[in-house]
């Protein structure tokens, strides 16, 4: 029975201030501004709907005949009743706030206090967006300035920091224009850009040059604009720099390879045309402007098919087969060896080649074809001259080559049959005079002897070019030359020292023999009766030098190169020659890739050094 009644007082008093707390949460909500306050009081109302609901189910099962302790249904609706109470006291205090609310002066009171609230809000946004924008502008690489009316910095970035070189805490407040160069400052040029800025609003890409305080050159790029509050009124002006002197620099350089480029693109005589894959002239140098009579303002860009109707021309491009030789190169990647072909320009015979090769990318594609012309009528002109002369050299030699054999076969053997004669004649008893005519008459036969004989060695020598080389000792060589002249000294008693005593291997041919003998020789008819004569051989390196000293005369500084000529040969007393022998030695040095020379000897006299390269290729 009580538990009857405790469970009837229990929800009497829930459905009681159930309906006061849902009257008075209807109707402040219209007074409270603070939506959180009325949420969370409405929140604390569902929930006692849901212990409602709960308590409920109890009695419906119970209805159903099913058995729970009573103990936990007083529980549930005295926690309700707790419940309850508490939501009654939030509805019984939001009334009285209601009631106050009414008065005007309080409600301003406390809208003021909610607008405050919302400005400290707000005051907070704007300076977390504030910063967040300064750490942009500050991150950014370029330099940003801000000056007011009477141009004073009132902002500099970080940018601006390393650009300029300077601190922000030393140029604020400063004049924006002491920053800039004095070119810029100039008062004319201030006045159009102070023109321009307020006609246009800003002026983009001013190039200028800088000197910082630490003395580094910088070109930079300056963009300004004007700043203006919410009104649009102007404030100041902000300039945004920029670092562009590596730029400039790759463009000076650019501009310099190009212009380099062109130079030697318009220098080389021959004749350029580039044409890209449908055919159209890229470029053409001035040789190609001379070969083929026409302009390059009226031929790059145009189709080259083009010009197969234009007079100029027709007869170059046609001659050169250009759309076969185009397609071959373009779509082949192949290059092709330059072709002869003659062409006719202003009523002159041109003798032309054409070498055409493709110009491909970095994938290997081929991207332009590439046409070089080059003119070679001089050259044919040459070449004919060239062989007329080679033809006239030819027959020059075929009457050389007669002369000789007329000297050797018909004038030697009449004058073999006068020494002959001479020499039978000089075993006859006569008197002195005719003694002494018939020994100069034999002597004069034997020097024509050995004219005939030099000069057939020195033809031989200049006609002959395909010698045959082997491996010899020129030690052993000069010992031969040595042996052969021994009784031509003994008649002058003039004694032959020679110092080749090794191995002296070098590739020569025979005619090295006659160098040897010839200088030997030369030796000793040029020094003095009862004298000496030396010879030997040292080793230089890659070249065996072969050196005769002698104590004659010497000679001149002067004649030191001629005597080595043809036919150029000094008068010593006592000696007579043709003039031919030193120029046959040097003649043969120089087909053995040497060289000969003369110095004085110390001692007095000369010494003519042959230098011969040990291994002839």
């Amino acid at each position: 029975m009580i538990y009857e009644i405790l469970t009837i007082i229990g929800f009497s008093l829930i459905f009681s201030l159930a309906i006061i707390n849902f009257y008075y949460l209807k109707y402040a909500q219209r007074f409270l501004k603070d939506i959180e306050e009325y949420q969370n009081s409405h929140t604390m109302f569902l929930i006692i709907l849901f212990a409602l609901i709960l308590h409920s189910l109890y009695h419906l099962s119970d209805i159903l005949g099913l058995s729970y302790e009573h103990i936990f249904e007083i529980t549930s609706v005295y926690l309700i009743v707790a419940f309850m109470v508490i939501i009654t006291k939030r509805a019984l205090y939001m009334e009285v706030k209601t009631e106050i609310l009414k008065e005007p002066k309080v409600r301003e009171l406390m809208e003021y206090r909610t607008l405050e609230g919302r400005l400290r809000d707000t005051s907070k946004e704007l300076t977390e967006t504030k910063n967040f924008f300064n750490s942009i502008i500050q991150s950014s690489a370029d330099a940003i300035v801000a000056s007011d009316l009477s141009k004073k910095i009132t902002y500099f970035s970080k940018g601006a920091e390393e650009l300029f070189e300077r601190k922000a805490s030393d140029v604020i407040g400063m004049n924006v224009l002491e920053l800039y160069p004095k070119e810029v400052l100039r008062k004319k040029e201030r006045i159009k850009r102070a023109k321009a800025l307020k006609k246009e609003g800003s002026i983009r890409n001013l190039e200028m040059q800088i000197l910082t305080p630490k003395g580094r050159s910088k070109t930079i790029s300056l963009s300004l604009s004007l700043l203006r509050d919410a009104y649009g009124s102007v404030k100041g002006t902000v300039g945004v720099a920029k670092d562009i002197t590596r730029q400039v620099e790759v463009i000076n350089e650019v501009r310099y390879l190009q212009e380099l480029s062109d130079k030697i693109l318009d220098g080389t005589p021959d004749g350029l045309i580039i044409l890209d894959l449908d055919m159209r002239v890229k470029l053409v140098n001035k040789g190609f402007e001379r070969i083929s009579d026409s302009k390059k303002e009226t031929i790059v860009g145009k189709n080259a098919l083009e010009y197969l109707k234009n007079p100029k021309l027709e007869n170059l491009f046609e001659a050169m087969d250009l759309k076969k030789k185009f397609v071959e190169v373009a779509y082949s990647g192949e290059t092709l060896s330059p072709m002869e072909f003659n062409i006719t320009v202003e009523r002159q015979n041109k003798t032309l080649t054409d070498f055409w090769t493709p110009l491909v990318d970095d994938k290997g594609k081929v991207e332009f074809v590439l046409i070089i012309i080059h003119d070679i009528s001089k050259r044919k002109v040459l070449e004919d001259s060239l062989k007329d002369q080679a033809e006239m050299l030819k027959r020059s030699n075929e009457l050389k080559d007669i002369f000789t054999d007329i000297m050797r076969h018909d004038l030697l053997n009449p004058i073999g049959v006068i020494k002959n004669y001479v020499e039978l004649m000089a075993k006859e008893d006569m008197n002195p005079f005719m003694l002494k005519s018939i020994e100069a008459i034999s002597r004069n036969a034997g020097k024509a002897v050995e004219m005939i004989e030099n000069a057939s060695k020195l033809e031989k020598l200049e006609s002959v070019e395909d010698l045959q080389f082997e491996e010899r000792d020129l030690g052993a060589i000069l010992t031969w030359a040595v042996e052969s002249v021994k009784s031509l000294a003994a008649k002058k008693e003039i004694t032959i020292k020679w110092t080749a005593k090794g191995n002296y291997p070098a590739r020569v041919s025979q005619f090295i023999e006659a160098v040897f003998l010839n200088l030997i020789t030369n030796a000793i008819k040029y020094s003095p009766k009862k004298n000496t004569v030396v010879a030997g051989i040292e080793d230089v390196g890659k070249n065996w030098k072969v050196f005769v000293k002698d104590k004659g005369q010497g000679i001149d500084d002067k004649h030191k190169e001629s005597i080595f000529t043809r036919f150029e040969r000094l008068n010593r007393e006592g000696v007579k020659g043709t003039g031919l022998g030193l120029a046959i030695v040097k003649r043969i040095v120089e087909i053995h890739k040497g060289r000969v020379w003369v110095e004085d000897n110390p001692d007095g006299g000369s010494i003519f050094i042959v230098e011969i390269p040990k291994g002839l290729k």
